[in-house]
């Protein structure tokens, strides 16, 4: 008599290699997802904070003087204010006065707040450990407040720098301020005076 169809010997060996090839193919399945997993989870928490940096070097980087304000900037250990063009969150060209405010968290952990006007706080960076401010001026070397006392200086620090409170070891320094922004405000033709351009 002709057979047509699988044995059961067959079928069940069929059912075996099956069940081996399912196996290999969720295991690599498996890994791939914990990969993508992965993935997303160090771009998400990458992303953030590569964000928040550089819109505080920008921050920084974008200082302006007015002619008519004293200090300009004026900074502590724990913070400063000036004014910049480019804030967090806002258009860019728009002269606006803002704070930066350390802010320390459990664990030592340590917060940058940026508040400009009536804008709820930024977080623009945290970090694992206690840090402070320092101003650098022209020779190189930090001041722990801006102005420095009894120091005759330019208004303007040449840069923001981040150190563990430790005062051990250099964190970050944020921006360098080259010193050729000047604006004065209330007039149309403020974007044009800082590029040199003659605005009616």
């Amino acid at each position: 008599m002709h057979q047509t169809g699988l044995t059961l010997i067959e079928l069940l060996v069929s059912l075996v290699i099956l069940g081996f090839v399912v196996t290999i193919m969720s295991g690599a399945f498996f890994q791939v997802a914990q990969v993508v997993r992965i993935a997303e989870n160090v771009n998400g928490q990458f992303q953030p904070q590569w964000i928040r940096l550089h819109s505080l070097k920008d921050l920084v980087g974008n200082l302006v003087v007015l002619e008519n304000v004293e200090k300009p900037f004026q900074g502590d250990a724990m913070g400063f204010e000036a004014y910049s063009l480019s804030l967090p969150q806002s258009d860019w060209g728009t002269v606006q006065q803002f704070k930066v405010k350390l802010e320390t968290k459990n664990q030592g952990k340590t917060e940058l707040l940026v508040t400009a006007g009536d804008a709820k706080p930024f977080v623009a960076g945290s970090w694992d450990m206690p840090i402070q401010f320092e101003y650098l001026m022209v020779d190189g070397s930090t001041e722990s407040i801006w102005p420095p006392m009894g120091t005759v200086v330019d208004v303007m620090p040449r840069g923001v720098v981040i150190r563990a409170s430790s005062g051990e070891r250099l964190v970050q320094m944020i921006a360098v301020y080259d010193g050729v922004r000047k604006v004065e405000p209330n007039t149309k033709s403020d974007m044009g005076k800082l590029f040199g351009v003659d605005v009616k």
